[in-house]
């Protein structure tokens, strides 16, 4: 009997052993995939980003396809987030938003859908420089409010040695914040890899990862603390991060983070919110929302 159990055993190391060899070992990989690595001051790959919620959805609202394109082509950023597009809706008149102000601003780009919408989609977007690897679409907690969206996409940025893990999303806008809370929560729990994405984002958990969005939350409210957890806020000391509404600013709901796995060095932040004209755009004139574009240079992966 003794001799059975111990060949079931062996049997089973066995079996153990072939599946870690044919799968690779999570530490090894989780290790080789973005080990920590801190460039030197010359080395330092740097990176552009930007997020706009281009109010495709809001009443009475026309977007202008050709003003927002130039608007984005004049951040001059690398990858750039956009909430409220409309994708084939009656109030848009059919068109794809994502798919035309990408190939106006010439970028790459992926929509992800939140809901349905007067005969179309309703969601967010990602454009990109360069091209993009792959994107997935999370329904995220919304409670009985519209259905929200977190996309997340995997890109490979010139300069960087790792793939960069965009995540963008659009937060509930009630005052009440438990649903906002659960939606931050969603995140968190990605980022501490409670849902098994291994099959299409291998090693997120340590990768490279950037969140942008419209969070619909101040900076002292408990949803961006929440998120602090395992996010780092974009910011840079004198700049005014108020971003709606447009035409006199008065809420910071607009924000970029960084994952707490990475140090980054914040070379500017900008938020033209103060009525002028930045690089020719009158931005009040483009979306009731001041976009938030960050330079930024990877310290510590």
């Amino acid at each position: 009997m003794k001799k059975s159990i111990i060949s079931l055993i062996s049997i089973g190391l066995f079996c153990l052993s072939a599946n870690a060899s044919d799968k690779g070992d999570l530490v090894d990989s989780q290790y080789y995939s973005s080990p920590n690595k801190v460039y030197s001051v010359n080395h330092q790959p740097k990176i552009t980003i930007a997020n706009f919620n281009i109010a495709g959805g809001l009443r009475n609202h026309q977007v202008d396809l050709d003003l927002v394109a130039n608007a984005i082509k004049k951040m001059d950023a690398d990858i750039v987030t956009l909430e409220e597009v409309d994708q084939g809706t009656t109030r848009s008149h059919g068109v794809d938003q994502a798919k035309i102000i990408a190939e106006k601003a010439g970028m790459y780009y992926a929509f992800g859908k939140a809901t349905e919408m007067k005969g179309g989609n309703y969601g967010n977007a990602i454009l990109s420089r360069y091209p993009i690897e792959i994107t997935k679409v999370f329904p995220i907690p919304s409670g009985e409010y519209e259905q929200r969206a977190l996309m997340l996409s995997k890109i490979n940025v010139k300069g960087f040695d790792s793939p960069i893990y965009i995540f963008n999303t659009h937060f509930d806008w009630h005052e009440e914040d438990s649903v906002r809370m659960s939606q931050a929560q969603f995140i968190n729990s990605i980022v501490f890899d409670d849902l098994d994405l291994d099959d299409e984002f291998p090693n997120l958990a340590s990768g490279i990862m950037i969140l942008l969005g419209d969070f619909n939350s101040v900076e002292n409210d408990r949803v961006v603390k929440e998120l602090q957890k395992y996010w780092n806020l974009v910011q840079q000391k004198g700049v005014d991060t108020r971003t709606w509404p447009a035409g006199n600013p008065g809420l910071e709901l607009d924000h970029i983070f960084t994952s707490r796995n990475q140090v980054w060095g914040v070379e500017k932040v900008i938020i033209p919110n103060d009525g002028a004209e930045w690089n020719g755009i009158k931005w009040p004139l483009v979306s009731d929302h001041i976009p938030v574009i960050a330079k930024l240079k990877l310290i510590e992966q």
